[in-house]
């Protein structure tokens, strides 16, 4: 059984099995104080009534776990997936006893009993996780040793800590609902930099990390009995350098995160309060030097930042040079002269707006259905010479890495003047662009795979069908790809069809199909793998 299919049970409502993930997503931090695996566990079976509006799990019920957590400060006693498995009738039957009971309870593997194959100075912290008044699981922390022998201030203070976090999901107060989601990068974690505050805001304890993360502020020891608003001093806070709510983060009021910066340093802080019986006693602060990865940060967007302008600038110079050859092309006495110039101005007009796009999509990748949209329009326009061009787009191209949106614009600009010179020749029409993605031949993955090339994740396929006059009679279906003979060609010997085969089978690493319409007109048909966008 996983949390989502909890959900499915009776009287568990979306809002408890919410809860339940909220505290899978911050049990790490319990996992790593307490020096133990973090186990979340459920009866297997239905329930039975009880006295009063609680239900207690059916007797001779097993307990199977529901979700694990290993620590990262020490070994883990479970080195095996722990996950849907069901536990021994001995545990399953004390943890059915401590269902909907209050508070931690402690229990030690006397004997191995409850739990086989692990040394008897085993300890387990069992409390049940309450949500809306009503017990909806259990939570098990599961160590070497207890608070009562441990020898290193550090280690108790860890110790300590963690029953607290016990003791507050017990009663429903940890992980406190609307909790902000952790940064994705540079979230402290308890190794990183472990920080105790009293119920006055005041440095209790502080682990090695933290003295050093704090000591780059300008504090460091000196923290200790002071509010770290304090320690740190106000040029920490001056302008832009505080984060909103950094003072609430700092005092462990507010369960968030922020960041402290000073000069060139940059220290990460994450607050969980700390309570009992509804009172504040504390609060729990992690930290994190983030200074390298934030400056790493700054270098990628600075490189983002010339790239979009790079884009810029090249679609400026397309654009002047499309402008220098309309010029030209009016003064042209030669209709072919006129001509090349109006094919060489649209092949630049398209390569331009694939920079325009790329100049405005810092992430790498391109909506091409949104890019496709704004041109297949304004090409069939200009290929037309007169007659009336319908287009009609269906399905959806989705993102595609920025290498590849170049080549692919291209060759759709190729196609499209290809259907409307030379499918409806002069004709009234309709073009009608078709795109699917679907997933990748596997043997085409095992072959990249054993060839060290990069791996698609999907195989786009694109279909250009129009209603015109059809193929050449000299023409017969075929087809262009990487494993056909070089000879292997489609009869029309011009530029745009080699732009075509060059760009689809080198660029795209494709192949291209045609063949005659089912009515009339004629349908081309290519498919390409897609990539992931690089870094």
């Amino acid at each position: 059984m996983s949390l989502v299919e909890l959900s499915s049970r009776d009287g568990f409502s979306e809002e408890a099995v919410e809860h339940l993930h909220l505290l899978v997503g911050e049990w790490q931090m319990l996992a790593d104080l307490g020096f133990g695996d973090v186990h979340l566990t459920f009866p297997d079976r239905s329930f039975e009534p009880a006295p009063g509006a609680m239900r207690l799990p059916a007797r001779d019920t097993d307990f199977l776990i529901l979700d694990h957590a290993r620590p990262g400060t020490t070994q883990t006693l479970f080195p095996a997936d722990q996950i849907g498995q069901h536990l021994g009738p001995p545990l399953s039957a004390l943890l059915r006893e401590i269902w909907g009971t209050a508070g931690v309870s402690s229990h030690r593997n006397t004997g191995q009993r409850l739990l086989p194959g692990l040394a008897a100075d085993v300890q387990a912290l069992v409390t049940t996780v309450v949500f809306d008044g009503q017990p909806i699981a259990l939570l098990s922390l599961i160590s070497e040793r207890s608070i009562g022998t441990t020898t290193s201030p550090g280690e108790q203070s860890y110790r300590e800590v963690a029953a607290q976090l016990m003791r507050m999901a017990g009663t429903g107060q940890w992980p406190q609902a609307g909790t902000q989601p952790s940064p994705r990068r540079g979230n402290p974690r308890v190794g990183d930099g472990v920080i105790r505050l009293d119920q006055d805001d005041r440095v209790s304890f502080m682990s090695p990390n933290a003295v050093s993360a704090v000591a780059r502020l300008g504090a460091g020891e000196a923290a200790l009995g002071q509010r770290l608003t304090e320690a740190l001093g106000s040029g920490a806070f001056a302008g832009e350098q505080v984060d909103e709510g950094l003072m609430g983060v700092l005092r462990g009021r507010v369960p968030s995160h922020a960041e402290v910066r000073r000069g060139r340093v940059v220290v990460m802080f994450r607050s969980v309060p700390l309570s009992e019986d509804g009172q504040r006693v504390g609060a729990l602060l992690l930290c994190r030097d983030v200074s390298e990865l934030r400056r790493r940060e700054r270098e990628l967007s600075s490189k983002d930042a010339a790239i979009r302008e790079t884009h810029h600038r090249v679609k400026n110079s397309l654009q002047a040079v499309a402008a220098m050859m309309r010029m030209q092309s009016r003064r042209a006495d030669s209709p072919e002269a006129r001509r090349g110039l109006s094919e060489a101005m649209r092949r630049l007009e398209a390569v331009s707006a694939v920079h325009e796009t790329l100049s405005h999509t810092p992430e790498g990748s391109v909506d091409f259905d949104e890019h496709f949209s704004r041109q297949i329009r304004a090409i069939a326009e200009l290929a037309a010479t007169g007659q009336t061009v319908r287009t009609r787009v269906t399905g959806r191209f989705g993102r595609l890495p920025g290498q590849q949106v170049t080549a692919m614009a291209l060759v759709l600009n190729e196609m499209l003047t290809n259907a409307v010179e030379h499918g409806l020749s002069g004709r009234d029409g309709t073009i009608e662009v078709s795109a699917q993605r679907r997933d990748p031949d596997p043997s085409t993955c095992r072959e990249a795979r054993a060839e060290g090339r990069p791996v698609p994740c999907a195989e786009l396929v694109v279909t250009i069908a129009d209603d015109g006059v059809g193929m050449e009679p000299s023409m017969s279906s075929g087809r262009w790809s990487a494993d056909e003979p070089e000879g292997s060609s489609m009869p029309s010997a011009g530029l745009g069809s080699r732009i075509v085969r060059s760009l689809v089978l080198g660029e795209l690493d494709g192949s291209v199909s045609w063949r005659p319409g089912d009515d009339t007109g004629t349908v081309i048909e290519m498919t390409v793998p897609v990539y992931e966008a690089s870094s």
